[in-house]
């Protein structure tokens, strides 16, 4: 299968549960997301390869049929292996019945890795969905009920572990809540980072390279853009304010970072998240002459 992914438009419609996107990747090694906070539940399951998923100051190392799940507004960090990269696929949603339906799988804020023995029956699931991307209202309700197929599969098949983890370095763990926290302030360089922590500037490198396997400067950098990614997603700020909530005083050096980052401007990854979610009119539904357009 070629790598995929698809946003789906917010609607009204379905403020239980609501699917927001979907994707399918053959990651390269060492391929890396985050550090990032989500604004969604997006659950991430493993067909093959192995990589590592770092959360709640813990890092867990993960291969073939283990999947884990992201909190909306938790920061996570993970990362394909060097010599065997993982390929996944994910689904994530919203809505008021969102939690409720995290609890029905055993998962939580503190159980959030788990392993399927049936990946790829999930998998032709979220096949399915992207066969019917499409933005019609009917096919919007079928996309509903795979969401609930997928759940419903789930439920029957995970099953809750801990895994293989580690704990992270305290050092780091309180570098990294500090950078969560503070990331917006354009002034904040290392050198403040390691004084905060009580450490020399060298050994606070040295200790995020073994822990997470980049400088702080590159943690720092990632978490900016990552977060950036998300604003562009989800809200209709215009880029120059992105920029500055993500600590860019200069929206021209946010944008050369952003596309040195992700390979595409602010602007442009913008406009192709929001033509991917553009509604396409279902003829079949016309009333008195008329078109709808459907949202």
């Amino acid at each position: 299968m070629e790598d995929f992914i698809l946003f789906y438009p917010e609607s009204g419609r379905f403020p239980e549960l609501q699917l927001r996107h979907i994707g399918y990747e053959n990651c390269v090694p060492g391929h890396s997301y985050g550090p990032a906070v989500r604004s969604v539940y997006l659950i991430h399951i493993i067909l093959k390869g192995k990589g590592t998923f770092m959360v709640n100051q813990q890092t867990f190392q993960l291969g073939a049929g283990d999947g884990f799940l992201i909190y909306p507004e938790m920061q996570t960090f993970y990362k394909a292996d060097e010599e065997d990269p993982w390929v996944y696929f994910w689904v994530a949603f919203l809505g008021t019945r969102a939690e409720d339906a995290i609890r029905d799988l055993g998962l939580g804020r503190d159980s959030l890795v788990f392993h399927s023995n049936r990946p790829q029956v999930l998998l032709d699931i979220v096949g399915e969905m992207f066969q019917n991307r499409e933005m019609t209202r009917a096919k919007q309700y079928m996309s509903q009920s795979l969401l609930y197929r997928f759940l419903s599969h789930l439920l029957d098949d995970v099953e809750v572990k801990i895994g293989t983890r580690t704990g992270r370095n305290r050092i780091v763990s309180e570098a990294v809540q500090y950078i969560e926290e503070c990331y917006g302030d354009p002034s904040i360089r290392v050198a403040e980072i390691a004084k905060i922590v009580n450490v020399e500037r060298g050994y606070l490198y040295t200790l995020f390279m073994k822990n997470l396997g980049l400088s702080p400067q590159e943690y720092l950098l990632k978490f900016r853009l990552t977060k950036a990614t998300d604003l562009l997603n989800h809200t209709e700020h215009p880029i120059d304010k992105i920029a500055a909530e993500c600590g860019y005083q200069d929206p021209a050096t946010f944008s050369k970072a952003f596309r040195k980052m992700f390979d595409i401007p602010p602007g442009k990854f913008r406009k192709r998240i929001r033509e991917q979610m553009r509604t396409i009119p279902d003829r079949s539904e016309k009333r008195d002459g008329t078109e709808e357009v459907h949202s």
